[in-house]
């Protein structure tokens, strides 16, 4: 039996990986984490939205609302839009209206009934009807100082 060694190399030279993306060609978790909030989170409507930049609210919840804002949540009626065959697209909780993603964060019965106790718990009187981009702007709470925005967008 005769064996063909097809490598010759300096075994004192280890074989390594690069990364472009970065000056010095290292990868790191966290670089790339940063990339994708620079690149991903900040871009469209959000791109002006405090929320996304807040230390207070989490990753997961940062990808929440863009997803919110995006209209890409798994709601019947962007899942109807989207050709997904469904017996109705009536909102489960109340039966009210078609389940959107205004519908059930702030219009359904259920929603608003939570947005009440938050805006009791601030002291911010009753809920008004806002939009989902005006609530996460913090246009219901303008008088509030940069913290308690802050506080306010993580809650």
């Amino acid at each position: 039996m005769q064996t063909i060694n097809l490598f010759t190399g300096d075994k004192e030279i280890t074989d390594t990986w690069t990364w472009s993306l970065v000056g010095n060609h290292k990868f790191t978790v966290k670089i790339l984490s940063d990339i994708v909030d620079e690149k991903l989170l900040a871009t469209g409507s959000l791109s002006d939205t405090p929320t996304m930049r807040n230390n207070f609210v989490p990753k997961k919840l940062k990808i929440f609302v863009w997803r919110l804002v995006k209209r890409r949540l798994p709601v019947r009626i962007e899942l109807d839009k989207r050709g997904i065959d469904l017996h109705s697209v009536r909102c489960l909780l109340c039966d009210d209206d078609t389940e959107s993603i205004d519908h059930t964060f702030i219009f359904c019965s259920y929603g608003m009934e939570v947005w009440n106790k938050v805006y009791r718990w601030w002291g911010l009187g009753n809920f008004v009807n806002l939009s989902t981009n005006e609530i996460l702007r913090g246009n219901s709470s303008s008088a509030m100082s940069c913290f308690g925005n802050k506080v306010w967008q993580a809650v």
